[in-house]
């Protein structure tokens, strides 16, 4: 063995190690901040070298390290999280000292300014706004920010149903088709298909990996204090996807204490029209019912100013509809069973049609047959070529296309946290923590797949989501930052559950998944299986 050459492949990988933690923001982190570039000069137009540059957090009042311009009179101030900033330059002795204010940096942008110093003494300030003719964003990639103002003012989606509906705004943008999650609505981008896409969460993974979309949902606007997506060119630092890269950051508390609450109330079945499979019915007057309160409140602020700060948020969504499904298939009419069961006296099959098939399961909700459809009837004989036909018809049923309509209740409950701690000009960390919890009752009955289950079976689904992450971040330089970043994902669906009798239709809690059936009638297969998944990340 050559122990000088394992020596030398030990230190070569140390070195290799090092070097990926120091690279770490580069290599594996996902965009959470922006950076601030610019370029000072004097009033002939020349560079002017050597002059210091401090960026102060507007919100926060939080100083990054200073910056020094250059030969060519260039400085850059990375990591900045999104908002409002102001920039003070303070050159050699013949320069007055000058600072911008409202300079916006953006999520996973470069924002340039120029700066044009004036003749004067060092004693004497100047302060503008920020020009925008003087301030650019420049990056490769092709991408879309809404900063929080837009979030909030923009119509995007029905309040609490996810603010995704942001990217259609986008170029490229479309609604993707698939079964995915959404938060809001599916994205097919630049012609790839809903499940290309990444979503992240603070620059910390936010996917669902059985099915694709995002894995905690963002309903409350009030929460995002930018949102962006990437349709293109991405940076190195993005993977994993071909299609888009959706990033959202939430919001921090800023030096003041600011807050907010909110309530959202809608009634469709008195304000919205019917539609027209419901103009078919003469005795409808009005939409099915729908009501939504989507209720909520913010607040942030400082634990200690300009060091340690603090943003929460609760919101609750209550929903209360009538669901109506309608079924393609044809079931016995309740009116033949009886003739059903002198016909065909202790036969299994039948006893399952009159007391499983769509029109027997009464127990649930209002079933009825469809007002668009005419009725029907149905062969079931032993022999079908003698008493099916012209002359003898007795082994015909009567059969209907069945509807049903059930409540279908809605309930989330929704709590976040963040705390930002600024331990010096260098040195600063994160810990956020979203937090959801959602019951959508009779779920299992309005599947979409096949649209609107009408036989009865019905279930709850259950929904629990978490999202904690944290990252400390090392300035080294303004070209070198070392940053620690670590999260933990969990998401959780229960299909089943919130009824009682399995016998009567209820899809029963995964743990009692030994309590489910299967039937076939008329070559159809129906089962009262429940479903669950568990995803730790």
């Amino acid at each position: 063995m050559n122990t000088n050459r394992s020596k030398n492949s030990s230190i070569r990988i140390l070195l290799a190690l090092a070097v990926i933690v120091l690279s770490g923001q580069l290599l594996f982190g996902q965009a959470t901040t922006g950076t601030l570039k610019g370029t000072v000069i004097d009033p002939n137009g020349a560079f002017v070298p050597g002059a210091t540059v401090t960026c102060r957090n507007q919100a926060t009042g939080v100083e990054s390290p200073n910056a020094t311009t250059n030969e060519t009179g260039s400085f850059v101030i990375p990591n900045l999280l999104p908002g409002p900033y102001s920039l003070t330059v303070s050159a050699a002795t013949d320069f007055r000292k000058k600072t911008i204010s409202d300079i916006k940096v953006h999520l996973g942008l470069d924002t340039e300014v120029r700066i044009d110093l004036e003749i004067g003494l060092p004693e004497e300030t100047v302060t503008v706004s920020a020009n925008p003719a003087e301030v650019v964003e420049t990056n490769s990639q092709i991408s879309s920010n809404f900063d929080a103002k837009k979030v909030l003012d923009l119509p995007s989606n029905a309040a609490g149903s996810g603010i995704d509906t942001l990217a259609l705004a986008a170029a490229g943008v479309t609604q993707g088709i698939g079964v995915v999650n959404t938060n809001g609505t599916s994205l097919s981008v630049n012609g790839n298909r809903a499940y290309s896409n990444n979503f992240t969460i603070n620059g910390m993974d936010n996917n669902d990996l059985s099915i694709s979309g995002p894995s905690f949902h963002v309903g409350n606007a009030e929460i995002v204090q930018e949102y962006q997506i990437i349709t293109n060119n991405f940076s190195a630092q993005y993977g994993r996807n071909q299609g888009a890269v959706i990033n959202i950051v939430t919001k921090g508390g800023t030096n003041s204490y600011h807050g907010a609450a909110y309530e959202y109330h809608r009634n469709s079945s008195l304000l919205d029209a019917m539609t027209n499979i419901e103009r078919r019915d003469p005795d409808r007057s009005k939409r099915d019912k729908f009501i939504s309160n989507v209720f909520g409140g913010v607040l942030g602020g400082p634990v200690i100013k300009e060091r340690l700060f603090f943003f929460g948020s609760y919101q609750g969504v209550i929903q209360r509809e009538n669901f109506t499904s309608r079924s393609d298939n044809l079931a016995i009419l309740p009116s033949e069973f009886a003739r059903l069961q002198a016909t065909f006296p202790g036969n299994q099959m039948i006893q399952v049609i009159t007391n499983q098939s769509a029109f027997a399961l009464n127990n649930f909700g209002t079933v009825r047959p469809r007002a668009d459809r005419g009725t029907d009837r149905v062969c079931i004989s032993a022999t079908p070529q003698t008493n099916c036909v012209a002359g003898d018809e007795s082994g015909y049923f009567a059969a209907a296309f069945p509807e049903r309509e059930f409540p279908a209740p809605y309930d989330q409950n929704e709590i976040t946290g963040r705390l930002d701690w600024f331990m010096s000009p260098d040195d600063s960390a994160t810990i956020s923590y979203l937090w959801q919890d959602s019951v959508l009752g009779n779920s299992i009955s309005r599947w979409p797949f096949p649209p609107g289950q009408s036989n009865g079976f019905t279930g709850d689904q259950v929904t629990n989501s978490r999202n904690l992450s944290g990252f400390y971040t090392r300035q080294i330089s303004n070209s070198v930052a070392n940053t620690i970043q670590a999260t933990f994902q969990q998401i959780s669906d229960d299909w089943g559950g919130g009824c009682s009798d399995p016998l009567t239709g209820c899809v029963p809690l995964p743990t009692e998944i030994g309590e489910a059936f299967t039937i076939t009638v008329f070559g159809l297969t129906g089962t009262n299986n429940p479903d669950a998944a568990l995803q730790n990340i």
